[in-house]
Order: C-alpha cells, then sequence, then structure tokens
C-alpha cells in the first residue's frame, strides 16, 4: 500500500503542525497562485491553509485524495481573485 501524501498526513492529524503542512503544501499552492494571477501568493496560500485545516474533516468525508482536494479549495478562493474567470462565451 502507498503510504498517504504528506499533505494527507499533515491534514489526518488530530492537531495538525503548520509547519510541516505549509512546507508540503506550499509548492502546489504558489505554482496555483502563478497560475491565477493572484497578487498577494502568501496571503492566498495562507487563508487556502487555514480552510483546510478548520474543514479538514470535510475532505476525510469527500473521499478525495488531500492534494486534489486543496487544489479545490484553492481553486474556490483564486476565482474572485482572478478577473479570467469572467472571459469566454458564458460572460458574452
Amino acid at each position: 500500500m502507498t503510504p498517504p501524501c504528506p499533505i494527507e498526513r499533515h491534514l489526518s492529524q488530530p492537531v495538525p503542525d503548520w509547519a510541516p503542512l505549509v512546507q508540503a503544501a506550499s509548492p502546489l499552492l504558489f505554482a496555483l497562485a502563478r497560475r491565477h494571477d493572484v497578487r498577494d501568493p502568501e496571503e492566498f496560500a495562507f487563508q487556502v491553509l487555514r480552510r483546510a485545516l478548520a474543514e479538514r474533516r470535510c475532505w476525510s468525508r469527500s473521499g478525495l485524495p488531500g492534494r486534489v482536494w486543496l487544489c479545490g479549495l484553492a481553486l474556490q478562493a483564486a476565482r474572485p481573485a482572478s478577473p479570467s474567470h469572467l472571459s469566454g462565451t458564458a460572460a458574452s
């Protein structure tokens, strides 16, 4: 059996430790921040991780891999910061 990814390991702890979670998730969150032209990537990462810790019981019930679930939270957070979601045929 494959060991859980570091993000899952930290989300599943009864009292998660911020430092290792930040270290495990930062590359992903900063890449998403760049992709969505987020103005303050550090604040973005902090807000996503804060929400992830607050809602980690939702992750365990979702059945999703931790990384996928975290990406979903990050994309929800990035959407208001990115005007590109308004472009396209739906906005016309």
